[in-house]
C-alpha cells in the first residue's frame, strides 16, 4: 500500500509539473531541478515534461495571439493609432523572427507579449513551434540545473540553520542556568 502512494505522489508530482509549467514556468522549472537534486523526481522524466509544459503553454499564448487579435483590441480599447504601430510590429517581426522568438522564450520579461505578437502576425505555426522547441529545450535545461545546484546550497544553508539554532539553544540554556545558579549561590550567601 505505501509504495502504491509514493508512486501515486511521485505521478502526480509530474503532473503538478506541466500544470505549474503554465502558471509560471522559470519557478517549476528550478523547483523541478530541486526535487531531482533530494531524489523525489527523475531528472530525464522532470525535464521532459517541463518541456511539453512549457511549449504547450507557449501555444496556448500563441493560438491566443493568433485567433483573438480582434477580440484583444476590443477587450483594451487599442485605437487606431495603436493599430498601425500593431502592423508595423508585424512587418518587423516578419523580418526577424527567429531572434525576436528564440529571444522572448529566453527572457521571461518579454516571453508572453513575444507569444501573443507571434500569434498576432500569423505566423506559420510549425515554424514558431521549430523555434519555440529549439529555445525551450535550452531554457528548460538551463532552469533545471540551477535548480539542481541551487539545491546543494540550500542543503548546505539548512545544516548551518540547524547548527545555528542547536547552538542558540545551547546558549538560552547556559544563560538560564548561569542566573539558576547565581540566584541559588546568593541565597545560600545570604544564609
Amino acid at each position: 500500500m505505501e509504495l502504491l502512494i509514493i508512486n501515486l505522489v511521485n505521478h502526480l508530482a509530474y503532473l503538478g509539473i506541466f500544470i505549474g509549467t503554465f502558471i509560471e514556468g522559470p519557478l517549476v522549472g528550478l523547483l523541478a531541478g530541486f526535487l531531482v537534486k533530494i531524489g523525489f523526481l527523475n531528472l530525464f522524466l522532470a525535464y521532459i515534461v517541463h518541456v511539453l509544459g512549457d511549449l504547450s503553454a507557449d501555444f496556448f499564448y500563441y493560438f491566443i495571439g493568433y485567433k483573438g487579435q480582434k477580440m484583444l483590441f476590443k477587450k483594451f480599447n487599442i485605437s487606431d493609432k495603436n493599430l498601425v504601430k500593431a502592423e508595423k510590429m508585424k512587418k518587423l517581426f516578419h523580418r526577424h523572427p527567429k531572434k525576436i522568438i528564440i529571444l522572448g522564450k529566453l527572457t521571461h520579461i518579454t516571453g508572453l507579449p513575444v507569444l501573443l505578437g507571434v500569434g498576432m502576425s500569423h505566423y506559420d505555426w510549425r515554424k514558431f513551434l521549430f523555434f519555440d522547441f529549439f529555445a525551450t529545450i535550452i531554457k528548460s535545461a538551463i532552469l533545471i540545473s540551477l535548480g539542481y545546484y541551487l539545491a546543494e546550497f540550500w542543503t548546505k544553508a539548512s545544516d548551518i540553520i540547524s547548527y545555528l539554532s542547536w547552538f542558540s539553544i545551547l546558549f538560552i540554556v547556559i544563560i538560564i542556568a548561569y542566573f539558576i545558579i547565581k540566584e541559588a549561590t546568593k541565597n545560600l550567601w545570604k544564609n
